[in-house]
């Protein structure tokens, strides 16, 4: 009995060991089939560990930005003086709307377009010989704050810069999402990168800095 029971266990362990062998021949597969509508969707650009649950996917991808807005109107006092009433009317039209750039405005008649650029979101031109200039520009990262504009600005008109504590008592302006500060200044304006120097200028504009933006990445 011992021997036929033996016998007949190792055939049962040279038959197992033929059927583990593993075929040389591949086999294509052909058949497909359709995910049913219940199906859930695949979620793509997992790693190994959120696609087997033992890290949850991040799906929070907001970030938080500064931005900056201002709206300066320049050229001969003169000219800049008759056109305070357009300057007001132009920045109180100035919304948020849909697009790129995301901004709807209703331009003054006597303005004329002038091209835009990715500085000047809107970008005119006014006054005899076209001199004075007014345009809004919205500046990604603040650029560097409300002193460091304001200084700004005074530097074109060969102004010496503020303290803080000075720019803080300018006059405040709501203008678009905010309250911002207003300026009015006479010099000697030179644009930036121009070495000309043009004698009895006036600017006078609205600078709105370091609004919060939250958004996708």
């Amino acid at each position: 009995m011992f021997s036929l029971n033996r016998t007949i266990i190792i055939s049962l362990l040279c038959l197992l060991a033929c059927s583990c062998n593993p075929s040389d021949e591949r086999v294509e597969i052909t058949k497909t089939r359709e995910l049913g509508k219940f199906a859930p969707k695949p979620i793509l650009g997992l790693n190994f560990k959120e696609r087997v649950g033992l890290q949850e996917a991040k799906q929070d991808n907001s970030q938080t930005s500064s931005v900056a807005f201002f709206v300066k109107l320049t050229g001969p006092k003169d000219t800049v003086d008759s056109e305070i009433e357009n300057f007001n009317l132009f920045c109180n039209s100035i919304k948020i709307g849909e697009g790129n750039p995301p901004f709807t405005w209703v331009k003054p008649e006597s303005w004329k377009d002038e091209k835009q650029s990715s500085m000047r979101v809107a970008n005119f031109s006014f006054g005899p010989n076209s001199l004075g200039e007014c345009y809004f520009t919205v500046l990604p990262g603040g650029g560097g704050g409300l002193l460091a504009n304001v200084n700004r600005w005074r530097k074109q008109m060969s102004l010496n810069d503020l303290d803080l504590s000075e720019v803080n008592d300018l006059p405040d302006r709501q203008f678009l999402l905010g309250v911002g500060k207003f300026l009015e200044l006479e010099g000697s304006f030179k644009s930036v990168g121009s070495t000309d120097i043009r004698e009895g200028y006036k600017m006078i504009g609205i600078i709105l800095p370091e609004l919060q933006i939250t958004g996708g990445k």
